[in-house]
């Protein structure tokens, strides 16, 4: 099985670590600071979401990025000061007693804490861990099958926080984040790897049973919690128990939020059936979650998903001074334009932290690799150096790209002490055809393996100077809706993974545009329509225009097409 590199062995180039670097520097603002984030607006309503977010964002960031802002040691040596009694953050309740946006509030605390051991093992943070695991995780397991699932369906007014309904009975606390409680497996399963405990074990199994019974479309969870509750659940299928129903459980919930609740860029609704805006935070989920799902299964349709999400929804959802927020549904309820949300553009107490974690999983996904079969995998062809280890010895590469506005990737072999080959295989984006695909190795073509599981590939010698070219043709096509739209009758554009967006909205855009695809390239994924003169152009970087520039971009996605598909009718 293929696996990630660890972030010491990759250094982001090019756009991914401008991106990085964007969202660093604005976790270093003052809302993001130790004594602001403990008592911030979130922290009453779910204390350590905020500051856990913030730690899991700078720890992974500082990583990629190769600094460590004095904000890291602020929270970790704040942490310990803050906590209740009981060795958690916020109330105390009696036993038997839970509040679900607390218990989901942790969550982020233990992704972020259990990212900062896997980095420093540092006992204050170790001793936070294990207290709040004990204290305030390990009483939840006895009231789980007491879970109110069906007074969630009346809770359809939630706002961008998650606020807390009061309820009578054990779960004294709901969260109009519907279901949010589940996605604690996240965190739950990650720290199991550094602390783990019968009774973990235990509580891990029985919030998977319970989570397993919950129909989350009837319910109308969030999608965020869904997403992050099957990362969670899928890590602990790959980790500890692999049985064949939690895969199929996380296959099947994927497969369902993307037919009823994924936009038209690729997006979320943020509940099920209820499309009022996008949420970063869910859009990093389906990214790391099709990552992870083609890394355990080899499905290449997961991988296809994963470039369709990073390179349109999470890079459209960076803003310009390096947050994160939440833009229009498009493709829901006749909606053919995306535009960032007017009142939601940053979500700095949420988006903007979860944003820092999805850039920092692009840049471990530079290059994956399998030891055991000497096979590299370059899944995404994001620029950057990577260290890539076998028993034999390791090379150092750097990529040069142009993907996705151009099929042209570059590798150079800085150093390297590998004396046998290496299978070199290379993904075939979506929308690119692998007959068109050509590799060369010091200006020699390759002869490319046919297409297995989406990629091709050769047998390759990573001698010191060496250089590979990838080279592949990406063309304009018009795809059909994604499958939980409400435009009928309509396409998009698309070049290889990028949807593109017609600028001149409103009373500018033509009606349609011709089915011929007659379209003159103007370079970097701009597409001018010989018949009408619309410029089809990429619309995935707000973070090169000024804040008011964002703030009023607009972009039409879907144009009235007129002959629909059996399934649309």
């Amino acid at each position: 099985m293929m696996q990630w590199l660890p972030l010491g062995d990759t250094l982001p180039a090019g756009d991914l670590r401008r991106r990085c670097a964007l969202s660093l520097q604005r976790l270093q603002d003052p809302p993001f600071r130790f004594g602001a984030m403990i008592e911030a607006s979130t922290a009453r309503e779910a204390p350590g979401d905020w500051v856990g977010r913030g730690l899991l964002g700078l720890t992974l960031l500082s990583q990629v990025l190769r600094v460590t802002p004095d904000s890291v040691e602020e929270i970790v040596a704040g942490l310990p000061g803050a906590l209740n009694p009981r060795g958690y953050l916020g109330e105390v309740l009696p036993p038997g007693r839970v509040d679900e946006n607390q218990v989901a509030g942790h969550n982020a605390l233990l992704r972020g804490l259990s990212e900062y051991l896997l980095w420093k093992d540092d006992p204050r943070a170790r001793a936070v861990l294990e207290g709040a695991l004990r204290e305030l995780m390990l009483p939840v397991a006895p009231l789980l099958p007491q879970y109110p699932d069906r007074k969630l369906e009346k809770l359809a007014d939630g706002v961008p926080i998650g606020l807390t309904v009061r309820n009578e009975g054990a779960w004294v606390g709901l969260s109009t984040d519907i279901g949010v409680v589940f996605f604690t497996l996240d965190g739950l399963t990650q720290a199991y790897a550094l602390s783990p405990s019968p009774a973990l074990h235990g509580l891990i199994a029985a919030m998977i049973a319970r989570y397993a019974q919950l129909d989350v479309r009837a319910m109308s969870a969030q999608t965020h919690a869904t997403l992050s509750t099957l990362r969670g659940i899928l890590r602990w299928w790959e980790e500890v128990d692999p049985r064949p129903e939690y895969l199929a459980l996380v296959r099947d919930r994927y497969a369902l939020y993307r037919a009823v609740a994924e936009t038209e860029h690729f997006a979320n609704y943020n509940w099920f059936d209820r499309p009022l805006w996008t949420e970063a935070c869910a859009v990093v989920d389906s990214f790391l979650l099709a990552a992870e799902l083609w890394r355990v299964t080899g499905e290449p349709e997961y991988l296809a998903a994963a470039h369709r999400v990073y390179f349109n929804a999470l890079s459209y959802a960076q803003r310009p001074n390096g947050g994160f927020g939440c833009d229009q549904c498009v493709g829901a309820d006749g909606r053919m334009e995306l535009s960032p949300h007017p009142e939601i553009f940053e979500a700095p107490w949420c988006c903007t932290m979860r944003g820092a974690e999805g850039l920092a999983v692009a840049a471990r996904a530079l290059a994956a690799t399998d030891p055991v079969a000497r096979a590299v995998a370059l899944p995404f062809y994001f620029e950057g150096e990577a260290i890539l280890r076998f028993a034999d010895g390791t090379a150092r590469v750097r990529c040069r790209s142009e993907y996705p506005l151009a099929g042209r990737v570059e590798w150079t072999v800085l150093e390297s002490t590998l004396a046998a080959g290496v299978a070199w295989t290379c993904f075939v984006p979506p929308g690119v055809a692998a007959e068109t695909m050509h590799l060369r190795q010091d200006g020699r073509e390759l002869a490319l393996h046919p297409a297995r599981s989406g990629f091709v590939g050769a047998e390759v010698v990573l001698t010191e100077g060496a250089r590979l070219e990838l080279a592949f043709a990406l063309h304009v096509s018009a795809e059909a809706p994604a499958p939980g739209s409400r435009v009928r009758g309509h396409r998009r554009f698309a070049l290889g993974p990028l949807v593109l967006g017609l600028e001149a909205v409103g009373a500018e855009a033509p009606e349609r545009l011709p089915q011929a695809l007659d379209f003159a390239a103007e370079g970097r994924g701009r597409f001018r329509c010989r018949r009408t003169g619309a410029v089809l152009t990429p619309f995935h970087d707000l973070t090169y225009r000024s804040e008011a520039e964002a703030r009023a971009h607009r972009t039409r996605l879907l144009f009235p097409w007129p002959e629909e598909t059996p399934a649309e009718r």
